[in-house]
């Protein structure tokens, strides 16, 4: 049962892709037509995904231990990791619908097709998530599924509506102190100490016309959101952290170009260092030149 789930997702994923190609046929790359790059491409991501997923998470408990299937709900921002595990389900889910987006328009599928594509993807790939976590030790957690649609969501009325592009949501990562060391799942996506989830405000294109002729294109304002000690082996006592910055709008810096503008937009949704002040629930704010974590 529990293979067929992951089967079916992977099913889900291949069926809404296929269906994108809808309109006339578009021109070449690499010798083939762009929509069947992108199939391939968007099929091939979704299994290797899993199959990724699979090993990080659920092969012991699949292959040694069997879980009946269970649901429970492990808080918000109170939560082991201070919310920021759920801040990582809006984030994947939000940068799956936007990277699903932008590979469907380069392929010159149809608004609407490419606009449901990136809708149903980081969809099916979040229930699939869920159900293969109903059978594992973590259970079916709906609450992460309402961070997943709203990310999705957001994504969505990002495409709709152009101006909320100048809010875009970012994820920046250094290993913390503990570095989730000893963690017998994956290290990095569990090392939520490390994490910070952005809110990148591009200024330039926000201010008064009279007054953004002063701010740099490329520079914009973020804000932040992480905790501190809620990594695996983590002693100290669990802080929420705020975070105030610059970043780099990469979209103003980089070069234009066709298949490039696919990871140009992608590279957009990383937030590399730049100076920033963060903040705790207790501690005294820390002041960097290069803020990560």
């Amino acid at each position: 049962m529990k293979k067929f789930f992951l089967l079916f997702t992977l099913l889900v994923c291949t069926v809404v892709t296929s269906s994108s190609q809808e309109i006339q046929r578009d021109s070449m790359f690499i010798g083939l037509p762009r929509k069947d790059v992108a199939t391939y491409v968007t099929v091939a991501w979704s299994a290797a995904a899993l199959a990724v997923e699979f090993e990080w998470w659920w092969k012991d408990d699949y292959l040694y231990q069997q879980h009946p299937f269970r649901m429970q709900s492990d808080g918000y921002f109170n939560n082991y990791s201070y919310g920021v595990d759920k801040l990582g389900h809006f984030y994947s889910s939000y940068l799956i619908f936007h990277v699903t987006h932008d590979f469907m328009t380069w392929a010159n599928v149809d608004e609407d097709a490419a606009l449901w594509t990136a809708i149903a993807l980081p969809a099916a790939h979040a229930l699939g998530v869920e159900i293969g976590d109903g059978f594992s030790k973590w259970a079916f957690n709906v609450s992460d599924l309402y961070f997943n649609t709203a990310g999705i969501a957001f994504g969505a009325l990002q495409v709709k509506y152009p101006y909320l592009n100048n809010f875009n949501v970012k994820w920046s990562y250094f290993p913390s102190a503990s570095g989730g060391k000893n963690d017998p799942d994956w290290g990095p996506a569990s090392d939520y100490s490390g994490h910070i989830y952005w809110l990148s405000m591009d200024m330039h294109n926000i201010l008064p016309e009279p007054v953004k002729q002063y701010w740099p294109k490329e520079l914009n304002l973020a804000v932040g959101l992480g905790a501190k000690n809620v990594s695996f082996g983590d002693v100290g006592l669990k802080q929420h952290k705020y975070a105030i910055g610059l970043d780099w709008n990469t979209t103003a810096i980089l070069p234009d170009g066709d298949t490039w503008q696919i990871f140009k937009n992608l590279i957009n949704k990383f937030k590399f260092p730049a100076p920033g002040v963060k903040f705790y629930s207790i501690d005294k704010p820390e002041g960097t030149i290069l803020l990560v974590n």
